[in-house]
């Protein structure tokens, strides 16, 4: 690695003027990328191989992704630094990288060579150019200095930096983590170098175009890496002085770019070595010189002489006519010393830069216009804003809709002229209008009153239109109701709700309002009250029945306004508060369901529900003698009956019929055991005797 520490652009020059600053200088727009994309720069990229030559190619104008890339995220760093190299300087929004690291779809050899350049015409407010630059620049040791990575800035002259020379000052060595995808590429070590900044003197080139290239490049050999981050601006080479209005110590800042500065006094002594001189009790017709060295060896003197700036900004404006709302501003500002720079605001997002400007406004009226005077080579400053006033017909007229809502009124405003007068009598430029509406007539004048233009405007109420309430205000307790309104463009409930209709559980005042599309609004209030729920505790007597014992007895404590409907679990349904209702039970039903509803007099209703259990009915006499009377013991339960000495005779589901082995058994008594389950399904067993009979 080697460095060219010649720059011959920034050679020995000593200057003993201060340079005058003009307008802005348009030639550096985008210098430094401050559009965030490559306007105003040409960009080139090519290969060349050292190697094999027959993959090499000439120059090729355009912009290629990863050789030519906008940096935007000011906290990103680069990863093959170990993240201690920012890719923006501080201070700059954007930077450029040109060129990039080597991926594992990149093809060996790569050889890129990559370039961006940059036009300008010099003049004194862009001679002194700054650059700055950042190097990441992959190290192969077996390669010649004249193959390696490297770095090139030219303008009018080269000065080149390579990737092996460990003794330039500034470099840093750091070696990335392997690509676990790139198995054909070894990993080296990268030479980095932090932001650098080189400025170079452009006073014997102004009147002249000139370009300034840089260029970064990969190995020339196979597959080693180097590419730059940079950026530029361009500056007045002069010393700036703060030393204003107010001030008592003088500051004497040097331009940026350079490494060393040595101020010396009227004398020749050095006194300082820093960019900015600080001169207490400063003494106006003083001297001072400022030797600045660069980072390749270049020098400059400055000379700045001790004055106080006090710029006073001033202006007057009159109206061209009454008809094209053109202003003119007549620039009246001062200064103590140095040159003036002037940049209007007119209020309105426009700007301009020249000394007395001639506008044309968008809208008619008073205008704050802005004037913000600086005082080169100073960094003084001065603001000042006045009313300015411009006319035209066509631009003065009344704001306002022409339509009131019933029953409330609203305001019209006047706009575009200084002077105002309504058919009411009114001067201000607001006047409020309503009920019974009409037509109202204005006069805007300027302030001169020389200038003036009539409007009419004609208000009418707007016409009624339909705005519908929906939903019940009974709430029963533990429900929910939806209410809503209908009718309207928006919606706005007192809930805070926004939509047409609300779901509501508690009692209480809701309003709906809604509104048109002119904003007119209408309101329904919804008085929900909530009502407790009609008791429904009942009891039962008795607690079980069968077939036998069938009749059952419901009631409960009435309420008054409150009726009472029973389903009795077989089809059948009772009323009233009290009720009887007798059961056609078969041995196969375990259970019948009683529910009660109670509804109050506003529709609110309760229901309660509750089991009865049916047990099987077992006689103690049956005569199975075929006359079709009692002719079956327990038929659908499940039964087994034994005799006197404990022999099983029967055991089924389908009842006894008083047989054994098929003959009719002998008048006597018998004894049985039942088995029957419970909705619960609980088993239960039910012992006795029968008799039988003939």
């Amino acid at each position: 690695m080697k460095e060219n520490k010649s720059f011959l652009l920034c050679c020995l020059f000593a200057i003993f003027i201060q340079i005058p600053v003009h307008a802005q200088n348009s030639y550096c727009t985008n210098l430094g990328f401050e559009l965030g994309n490559f306007t105003n720069w040409v960009g080139y990229t090519w290969l060349y191989s050292t190697d094999e030559p027959q993959i090499n190619t000439s120059p090729a104008p355009g912009f290629v992704s990863r050789r030519h890339s906008i940096i935007s995220d000011n906290t990103a760093y680069d990863e093959n630094t170990g993240y201690l190299l920012k890719k923006i300087p501080p201070g700059y929004e954007y930077s450029c990288r040109l060129g990039d690291e080597i991926i594992s779809s990149d093809q060996s050899p790569r050889c890129w060579q990559q370039s961006l350049r940059y036009t300008m015409t010099i003049d004194s407010n862009n001679v002194l150019l700054i650059m700055k630059f950042a190097l990441v620049l992959e190290y192969a040791d077996d390669h010649s200095e004249i193959t390696e990575p490297r770095f090139r800035l030219t303008l009018y002259d080269q000065n080149d930096v390579f990737a092996s020379n460990s003794n330039i000052k500034g470099f840093h060595t750091y070696t990335p983590e392997p690509d676990p995808n790139d198995q054909h590429h070894e990993v080296d070590p990268v030479q980095w170098r932090d932001w650098t900044t080189v400025g170079a003197n452009l006073m014997k080139y102004i009147g002249q175009t000139v370009t300034v290239e840089f260029m970064s490049t990969d190995c020339t050999k196979h597959y080693h890496y180097g590419y730059a981050y940079f950026v530029a601006a361009c500056h007045p080479l002069c010393i700036t002085i703060k030393y204003c209005a107010g001030d008592s110590i003088a500051s004497l800042i040097a331009p940026e770019g350079f490494e060393q500065y040595s101020w010396t006094n009227s004398s020749g002594t050095i006194i300082d070595t820093m960019q900015t001189l600080d001169v207490t009790n400063p003494v106006e017709g003083e001297t001072f010189s400022c030797k600045m060295t660069s980072a390749t060896g270049c020098t400059v003197t400055l000379q700045s002489t001790i004055a106080k700036y006090i710029p006073k900004a001033d202006f007057s404006s009159y109206m061209i006519d009454c008809n094209s709302n053109t202003v003119q501003l007549t620039n009246s500002s001062t200064s103590t010393h140095g040159s003036l720079l002037y940049s209007w605001d007119f209020g309105d997002g426009n700007t301009s830069f020249v000394k007395n400007p001639r506008y044309t406004f968008s809208t008619s009226g008073r205008h704050n216009v802005g004037l913000l005077l600086t005082n080169p080579p100073s960094t003084c400053v001065n603001f000042l804003t006045k009313e300015v006033e411009s006319f035209s017909p066509p631009l003065v007229g009344i704001e306002g809709d022409s339509t009131y809502c019933a029953g409330l009124t609203y305001y019209i405003k006047a706009y575009g002229a200084y002077d105002y007068t309504w058919s009411n009598g009114s001067k201000v430029d607001s006047i409020e209008v309503g009920a019974p509406g009409g037509t109202y007539k204005l006069i805007g004048r300027s302030s001169n009153m020389v200038c003036s233009d009539t409007n009419y405007i004609t208000v009418t109420e707007e016409p009624d239109w339909e705005f519908l309430a929906e939903g019940d205000t009974i709430l029963c307790e533990g429900d929910s109701i939806t209410i809503s309104v209908s009718g309207a463009v928006t919606y706005y409930w007192n809930t805070g709700d926004t939509l047409n209709s609300i779901i509501i559980g508690t009692s209480g005042k809701y309003t709906g309002t809604g509104s048109n599309k002119r904003g007119c609004e209408k309101s329904k209030t919804f008085n929900v009250v909530e009502y407790p729920l009609p008791n429904v505790d009942f009891t039962t007597s008795p607690s079980t029945i069968d077939s036998k014992h069938n009749m059952l007895s419901c009631s409960m404590q009435a309420e008054p306004d409150v009726t009472y409907a029973w389903d009795m679990g077989d089809g059948a349904t009772e009323t009233g508060s009290t009720t009887e209702h007798e059961y056609n039970i078969s041995n196969s039903t375990p259970d019948y369901l009683i529910s009660l509803t109670a509804t109050d007099k506003v529709g609110c209703e309760n229901t309660a529900s509750g089991y009865i259990d049916v047990i099987p009915f077992v006689p103690n006499v049956f005569s199975p003698n075929g006359d079709g009377i009692n002719d079956v013991f327990m038929p659908d339960v499940d039964t087994e009956v034994f005799d006197r000495n404990g022999l099983s005779i029967y055991k089924g589901l389908g009842g006894w019929d008083g047989k054994y082995k098929g003959q009719i058994v002998d008048p006597d008594t018998y004894f049985y055991t039942v088995y029957y389950t419970d909705r619960n399904e609980l088993k239960h067993t039910k012992k006795g005797y029968i008799t039988v009979v003939k």
